[in-house]
């Protein structure tokens, strides 16, 4: 029973520490996309961007917030170039592409935004005075040039995230399970159980420390 009740508790406390990150991330998302509405409201568009990108930036699954904020940011964007305000635009599409890449683990959420946001960016590049260096070249070869750079997602290794979660899995699994099985009922040490849970902290915190390294 003694057993059952210490792994209740932890699972307890992991379900409260998940619930406390969660609200955090929901509640600043809500107050940063707040303060963006606020700014628009004033007109103030580049101040409005910073707030709007830190408002997209912290995601969470199921928010409505980071959507929200990512969809203003677009509407940004698009009044910036219907006006010709080519490097506000840009500053909007970029803060989008910025956040999304941010949040991105193995997988890219909000892809479609983000495709979106390339297209958007690769073209008002290919409208702008070219570098000497690529003075011959048409707007079009400039736009599939800025498009092929910005089309490649940087992410995670898979197989080594996978070893990093595996590891860190591990690593606390096992000092947990140390926490309660490592002493006896008249608070000694047991060796075995050290011996056993011990190696396993030892090989959970290696694997966490090489999937860090290469993920």
């Amino acid at each position: 029973m003694k057993l059952k009740r210490k792994a209740l508790q932890g699972v307890v406390l992991l379900a409260a520490l998940f619930v406390l990150i969660s609200a955090r991330v929901v509640l600043s998302a809500r107050a940063e996309l707040a303060e963006g509405e606020q700014l628009l409201e004033a007109k103030d568009r580049d101040a409005a961007i910073v707030h709007l990108r830190r408002a997209a930036r912290w995601y969470a699954p199921l928010s409505p917030y980071h959507v929200r904020a990512l969809e203003r940011l677009a509407e940004i964007g698009r009044a910036a170039e219907q006006a010709g305000e080519t490097e506000r635009a840009l500053s909007a599409y970029r803060a989008l592409r910025g956040a999304i890449l941010a949040t991105r683990s193995t997988y890219v959420p909000e892809r479609p935004q983000l495709e979106a946001a390339n297209l958007r960016i690769a073209a008002l590049m290919s409208k702008q005075e070219p570098p000497g260096m690529d003075a011959g070249k048409s707007e079009r070869q400039r736009y599939e040039e800025h498009l092929a750079l910005l089309t490649p997602i940087p992410g995670p290794n898979v197989f080594w995230s996978c070893v990093l979660l595996l590891g860190f899995v591990c690593w606390v699994g096992a000092a947990f399970a140390l926490s309660i099985r490592g002493l006896d009922g008249e608070e000694r040490w047991v060796s075995r159980e050290w011996k056993r849970w011990g190696s396993l902290i030892a090989v959970g915190f290696s694997l966490f420390v090489l999937g860090m390294a290469l993920v």
